[in-house]
């Protein structure tokens, strides 16, 4: 029998557009003898589903012409003359939302609280690497390698702008990168050389974010990729990738203007040398020690002359699900979503067998009343 699959993608984050894209690449290598596939649209927080003939369905999405659908204890049901119709109950649901609600971990509490095993990291890994701050600070902890930075709300910024330029200008030497803190596919993203960029860049990042960060750009790296799956109870490490950019950082127009992911190309495995297996090692110890699950890719800033490797960000539902990371090893996007998927399932009943209702027994022995009683 077919597995019910539950293709999740769209969502209210600025990446929706790159959301479609993976997700009709997933879709049509999601294997139509093993999976009944049932695309399933998150948009302005509502679920719509539809046929999923091209991406011209989604670009743009009109909500009339897909069918509403609500979520109710591990079902998605439909509203039918006043009544709840069940559309789809799924064994899985394969995440394709970039950013926003697909990323911090809404999502994925949202699929826990109903049951459903899913195929992207839970509730805690999704939301401390979506925070790009917070996130630093895990790092530090961990003692990866990080850029110097500082971070500021967009409140402080509108508050008192001299105050914020004082203490990144004192803290940080130029040139310096400009970040949104909750956002992916470098969008919001900026450079400054001197101040008056930094204004600006400050100003365009606070248009996409409440929190920014303001970091130190290194003028001599490589920026290099790494992905991570796990398959049964083992790890997957893919290949090392450098992308290719025409800027001085990788742009969203590097990665998307091409009219194909991941833009201007790359170089597969990345041109570092012996850091590559130092790469895929880190990358493996990030993945097992946040508990992660489903694909998760690694992105660092590597200095080959002093032989230092930062990491730069987690994505925990990266573009095209990085596929593509583990075609040198054999592993064709078919594979790696079965693997996904069985995994999924299979963590979801282990986590399901260990689950115990336990009872303290306190209610058997309260007293309810119109008093208040000391508890």
């Amino acid at each position: 029998m077919k597995k019910k699959v539950a293709l999740i993608f769209g969502g209210r984050s600025v990446e929706r557009d790159i959301s479609v894209i993976t997700a009709v690449q997933t879709y049509r290598h999601l294997d139509d003898k093993k999976y009944a596939v049932t695309p399933v649209f998150l948009y302005e927080g509502d679920f719509y589903t539809g046929d999923m003939k091209s991406i011209k369905d989604f670009a743009p999405f009109v909500p009339s012409n897909h069918k509403k659908l609500v979520l109710v204890s591990g079902k998605f049901y439909y509203v039918k003359k006043d009544k709840m119709i069940v559309a789809l109950k799924p064994d899985v649901v394969v995440n394709c939302c970039h950013g926003g609600e697909g990323e911090n971990g809404v999502l994925s509490g949202v699929f826990e609280f109903n049951g459903l095993p899913h195929t992207s990291p839970s509730l805690l890994p999704s939301a401390l690497c979506m925070d790009k701050a917070v996130s630093k600070e895990l790092f530090e902890n961990m003692l990866f390698n990080q850029v110097k930075h500082f971070v500021f709300s967009r409140k402080e910024w509108e508050r008192d702008s001299d105050k914020v330029l004082f203490h990144a200008e004192s803290f940080l030497r130029y040139p310096l990168i400009v970040k949104p803190a909750r956002l992916g596919s470098s969008i919001g993203i900026g450079v400054a050389y001197k101040r008056e960029d930094l204004i600006s860049a400050i100003d365009i990042a606070g248009e996409f974010d409440d929190k920014i960060i303001v970091e130190e750009k290194l003028t001599d790296f490589i920026e290099v990729n790494c992905a991570a799956f796990k398959d049964g109870d083992k790890i997957v490490v893919s290949e090392t990738e450098q992308p290719l950019s025409t800027s001085d950082f990788l742009s969203f127009n590097d990665k998307y203007s091409t009219g194909k992911m991941g833009g201007g190309g790359h170089i597969i495995p990345a041109e570092i040398g012996d850091l590559n297996s130092q790469v895929k090692a880190l990358t493996e110890r990030i993945y097992r020690e946040l508990e992660m699950s489903g694909v998760v890719r690694a992105d660092y800033l590597v200095d080959v002359k002093r032989e230092k490797i930062y990491l730069n960000e987690i994505n925990t539902v990266p573009g095209s699900l990085a596929h593509y990371l583990f075609e040198s090893a054999g592993i064709t996007f078919k594979d790696l979503l079965d693997k996904m998927i069985n995994t999924a399932i299979e963590d979801h009943l282990d986590r399901k067998s260990r689950t115990h209702n336990f009872s303290t027994g306190v209610l058997d022995n309260f007293k309810g009343g119109g008093k208040t009683q000391k508890v």
